[in-house]
């Protein structure tokens, strides 16, 4: 899966900086962390509530035993990411995690997640999303939402959105759905 951590990193690099530690909250296997802490120089630290067998080891790990709880300080880490991790929760706890990320983050939040824009998107989003989470047991309630819904979401939980991109991934999905980009500051933080 390296073309996929190589297309993703692309996408969230511009937004860290070298030197910052970051937290991959639902990190997975975390060779996206490695990947980003090779080619940016950030520092990062995984957290998941599933240890994954293929888990990259070099890369430090909390284990989670509460979905809505990463056990480490407030403001802890310069950012925090979540990559594809907001859909694998029913629509009602999605809330609970993003304000969990923001209080891990002293700067900034980087959330990624696949945007489907019409009904061929879903389908195709809810195939991919299925094929590529079975494996894992990671849960896949297609609690998709579209850029728009999004916004709102972070909206209510006072995060301002700094940068939003769509796009279309050709790895490991063929380009079938969109992936859509969203770095956010707390609103709070602001001023």
């Amino acid at each position: 899966m390296f073309l996929r951590e190589g297309e993703v990193g692309r996408r969230v690099a511009p937004h860290l900086r070298s030197g910052e530690r970051i937290l991959d909250f639902g990190t997975g296997t975390g060779r996206l962390s490695r990947w980003l802490a090779g080619r940016v120089g950030v520092l990062p630290t995984g957290a998941d509530l599933v240890e994954y067998g293929n888990r990259r080891r070099d890369v430090p790990f909390i284990r989670m035993d509460d979905p809505f709880h990463v056990p480490a300080p407030d403001r802890s880490f310069d950012a925090v990411l979540l990559l594809f991790a907001l859909h694998h929760n029913p629509f009602e706890a999605q809330g609970k995690i993003l304000a969990e990320a923001a209080r891990l983050a002293r700067r900034r939040l980087i959330v990624l997640e696949d945007t489907p824009m019409s009904p061929v998107d879903r389908v195709c989003n809810v195939f991919w999303d299925k094929v590529l989470n079975s494996r894992h047991g990671v849960p896949t309630p297609f609690t998709f939402r579209s850029v728009g819904e999004w916004i709102d979401v972070f909206a209510e939980h006072d995060l301002e959105l700094e940068h939003v991109e769509s796009y279309r991934p050709k790895w490991p999905t063929l380009m079938t759905y969109h992936h859509s980009v969203f770095v956010l500051v707390p609103g709070s933080w602001i001023g």
